[in-house]
């Protein structure tokens, strides 16, 4: 018998997983590297029925071990149901969501770039939100294992910095990317702190009040409280 797997657009995973609700409390992302297959390997949901036969045959898991599996051509493919924890990481799994992304990302092999860097960012940026993780809850296989995974090729400052950066290249409003830089410093900041998103960032488009004199206020405000002054 082969599981049927369903894979979604970035558009159609947010959609998804802003549907959901799920029990089990959600602690940490992890991010893998499949090594094999390589990204020249891929056969579409034939390669994902290959890694379930794999995972439940031979290595005796009751199912695919991560969550989602991230495809060369940026589709993001279900699998482990949400309510487990995932078989990625030995005596690490509690509270975790696996993402497995198809390829070989050691040094001198392939690369993350591309449709599939696209997916794999957006669907940590999704999750990150959905379950008011941060940064810092990003974990990479290697961390906690003498593997090199998720790839030699990928630091994770890189990838981080991809996660950060990427909330402000998804500005729909060019007045940010025209504004003078103390006022991308403001909003920057409001970023950072996770006070806003990019969710927020659209809301206030058509605001008479534009989002950097909010941010900016709003920073006045942060740095007197935490210099124990009265912000009024």
């Amino acid at each position: 018998m082969t599981r049927r797997f369903k894979s979604y657009s970035i558009a159609e995973f947010q959609a998804f997983i802003n549907t959901l609700s799920i029990r089990r409390k959600i602690t940490h992302l992890q991010i893998h590297h499949t090594w094999k297959p390589r990204k020249t390997d891929y056969r579409g949901e034939a390669t994902i029925a290959s890694m379930w036969q794999y995972h439940t045959n031979t290595r005796g898991w009751r199912d695919i071990g991560q969550h989602f599996t991230v495809s060369p051509d940026g589709l993001i493919w279900d699998g482990r149901s949400l309510e487990l924890d995932p078989a990625g990481i030995s005596g690490h799994n509690k509270g975790g969501i696996m993402f497995e992304m198809i390829g070989n990302f050691d040094q001198g092999e392939e690369t993350l770039e591309g449709k599939q860097l696209d997916a794999i960012i957006a669907a940590v940026r999704v999750l990150l939100q959905k379950f008011n993780l941060t940064e810092k809850d990003i974990v990479f296989h290697r961390e906690y294992s003498p593997k090199s995974c998720p790839g030699t090729g990928i630091t994770k400052q890189w990838f981080l910095n991809e996660v950060q950066s990427r909330k402000i290249q998804e500005l729909s409003d060019q007045s940010y990317v025209n504004a003078p830089q103390w006022k991308k410093s403001a909003i920057d900041w409001l970023y950072k702190e996770r006070l806003i998103s990019s969710e927020d960032w659209k809301k206030q488009i058509e605001s008479s009040l534009p989002l950097w004199a909010e941010a900016l206020v709003l920073r006045r405000i942060f740095e007197k409280i935490k210099l124990g002054r009265t912000p009024f």
